[in-house]
């Protein structure tokens, strides 16, 4: 026996000998494989935009920290050790070091929290782009169907056959039910050729036409070029060959020689199945009389499928349920502005059904694999703004229409199984593999894995994607806000000539808060109300961006102005340096709080974000009151920190001077008066 052998086949069970005609690139999987070689993977917009941002203000901390030490040295008259100490705060203040911080532990715990939706992610930078998808190109079966295919309907010359209902298969269909076996193997992995051997066993059991163990001679594969496949066996008869053929109908037509009139006939009958939702395959026999050399060796086969002479058989039309899920689960992608685009090898009618059951898309068009080459990018882009169903499409089209829509500025996230929807899977922002009946080289190019299938996770994925992006959001706009009063409260004393206010110390302790705030509590925040109802996020919309992080930035300076007019107004009552500085380091780690709820939601005042849940909030909250009470409480760190508790009189002084007020009897001798 003689078969075709493609590289990489796993064989199983048995022994052979293979003739080796092609190696390396020249084999169909070398091919696939210098196309994902040729594909590069998106990069990440987020990690762009953070080692930009990172190397822009580290340059600008250094020249700062320099600025500051002269000023502190040569303009101020201060030591040099505690110019260098400036310098170094001023620096520290100027890096936000928590930016890494932050996407590395987000987009983690974010991989994390998508597994809970039985999502693995093998590329974190996925979970970046989840939340900024604007088209999901989906394949029909078992993605938006159940992938349990069943025999629904026999069709041949005019006659039909449903199995519903019926006793017996007419004897009519017995030799379309034969073939059907013969063209598909004895013990399939496909679901629909699985779905084909029950059929025959079912209806053709205890007769004739069952051929179990039978094996063919050679075998011409399913390719590109031809969308049939064909088994030669053995006959009776010396040197004659019985051929079974299945594939698409219009190519099995192709391959028995049908006049205008039969091929029109059987486009009906094809049109009018796929219309109701069925996939409908063609099959055919043949009988072919070999020339071999000698009785002991092989015939010489024919290159193709086309050298040989079939007789049209019928229809055999399969049944694929659409997913209980998938209705509601468009819905919500629609809801939140996600196009969805069905990209199937089936027929268009069949395309148009599923779509119009599980809606899809109300649109009728569809374009198929011969359009789609027959359009340049510009035509073919054109078009795909008024078409949601591909239908036809060989794996070459997929990757192109996956570059296209990419090119249009679209982020694409793509689901595929199989060998030859890999490069396509690699070229999308977020491939997608299935994990039951995918195979390894489309998990490998893949970014995420469904680990059952089913569309409604892909949806769950995205609403994860898009919470993980707003976190991320509020988890740097806090951090460039709590960082401006700390730039500020280094820089402003030393311009001034006052006493130094923060020490690299204080910025290490507030980074104790500030790095578990980024990290834990920003994190866990909960998904935004009506995250799903809005429209995804333009790709230029970066949260490094300069509007968002002058928004940030004008809070912090708000707070640094309160603080330093706040140590204006106590030098001048006299408080001491290191008195004045404990009450601006007390009430800086206060304003941390403040800035936390702030930047929680936009939309509504810091206080209203008390109510909302957080299981982490309140701990660093506690965490802050620790962290003062320790460093006022404990004399030694008291010391090592630079700070002093305000004597009896300074704290008294609200009360005294209120008493003043009231009353007009000076407790203070006047001085309050004078002043």
């Amino acid at each position: 026996m003689g078969a075709l052998l493609f590289a990489s086949t796993v064989v199983t069970r048995g022994v052979g000998v293979a003739e080796v005609c092609a190696t390396a690139a020249h084999t169909a999987v070398g091919r696939i494989g210098a196309d994902l070689a040729a594909t590069v993977e998106p990069p990440s917009a987020l990690q762009q935009g953070s080692r930009r941002l990172v190397r822009t203000l580290g340059t600008a901390a250094v020249v700062l920290a320099l600025v500051q030490v002269l000023l502190g040295w040569w303009w101020n008259g201060r030591p040099l050790l505690d110019s260098l100490l400036s310098g170094i705060a001023l620096a520290m203040g100027i890096l936000p070091e928590e930016i890494p911080v932050i996407l590395t532990v987000f987009l983690a715990l974010g991989a994390w929290r998508i597994s809970h939706q039985k999502v693995l992610t093998r590329r974190v930078t996925a979970v970046e782009a989840l939340g900024a998808i604007t088209v999901l190109a989906v394949d029909k079966t078992g993605t938006l169907t159940m992938n349990r295919m069943a025999v629904a309907e026999l069709a041949s010359a005019g006659q039909h056959f449903r199995p519903e209902g019926a006793s017996d298969l007419p004897e009519h269909f017995h030799l379309l039910a034969e073939f059907a076996m013969l063209a598909t193997p004895g013990d399939p992995f496909d679901p629909m050729e699985k779905a084909i051997q029950q059929f025959g066993h079912q209806w053709l059991q205890g007769t004739e036409h069952v051929h179990d163990g039978r094996e063919p001679e050679f075998e011409y594969a399913l390719s590109g070029e031809i969308l049939a496949m064909t088994r030669v066996f053995a006959s009776d008869e010396p040197d004659v060959h019985l051929l079974a053929t299945k594939g698409a109908p219009e190519a099995v037509a192709d391959l028995c020689h049908l006049d205008d009139v039969r091929r029109l006939a059987i486009r009906r009958q094809v049109e009018a199945m796929a219309e109701r939702g069925l996939r409908v395959l063609g099959v055919a026999r043949g009988r072919w009389r070999s020339t071999a050399p000698a009785p002991d060796q092989r015939p010489p086969w024919p290159q193709s499928q086309h050298d040989f002479d079939f007789d049209f058989l019928g229809l055999v039309a399969l049944a694929d349920p659409p997913r209980p899920e998938v209705p509601a689960a468009l819905a919500e992608c629609r809801r939140a502005g996600v196009r969805v685009i069905m990209m199937t090898g089936d027929h268009p009618a069949t395309a148009r059904a599923i779509a119009q059951q599980v809606g899809l898309s109300d649109r009728p068009d569809v374009i198929t694999g011969a359009q789609l080459e027959a359009l340049d990018d510009a035509a073919l882009r054109e078009r795909l703004r008024h078409v949601d169903l591909c239908a036809r499409l060989k794996p070459e089209h997929k990757l192109r229409l996956v570059q296209l829509l990419r090119a249009s500025g679209e982020v694409v996230a793509m689901t595929g199984d199989g060998v030859n929807d890999a490069p396509a899977l690699k070229a999308a922002d977020v491939g997608i593999a299935m994990g039951e009946r995918g195979t390894d080289v489309a998990r490998e190019a893949a970014a995420l894995v469904l680990l059952d299938d089913s569309f409604a996770r892909i949806v769950a994925a995205i609403r994860q994607g898009r919470r993980i992006d707003s976190n991320i959001r509020k988890a740097i706009r806090f951090t460039f806000a709590v960082h401006a009063p700390i730039i500020a409260l280094v820089l402003v004393p030393t311009l001034l000539k006052w006493p130094t206010l923060l020490m690299p110390v204080h910025i290490v302790l507030l980074q104790l808060l500030i790095d578990p705030t980024c990290a834990i509590v920003l994190e866990a925040e909960p998904e935004d109300s009506g995250s799903m109802e809005r429209q995804p996020r333009p790709v230029s919309d970066s949260p490094f961006a300069v509007g968002p992080l002058v928004s940030s930035v004008l809070q912090g300076l708000g707070i640094a102005a309160v603080l330093l007019a706040g140590q204006y107004w106590l030098a001048g009552q006299g408080w001491a340096s290191a008195q004045s500085r404990t009450v601006v380091f007390g009430t800086l780690v206060l304003c941390v709080m403040l800035l936390i709820l702030a930047n929680r939601d936009l939309s509504r005042p810091a206080l209203r974000g008390i109510t909302t849940p957080n299981p982490w909030l309140w701990r660093i909250a506690a965490a802050m009151v620790v962290l003062l009470a320790a460093v006022l409480g404990i004399p030694w760190l008291r010391t090592l920190m630079g700070l002093a508790l305000p004597g009896p009189k300074t704290w008294w002084w609200p009360l005294d001077c209120w008493r003043c007020a009231w009353c007009g009897w000076s407790w203070c001798g006047g001085r309050a008066g004078a002043a």
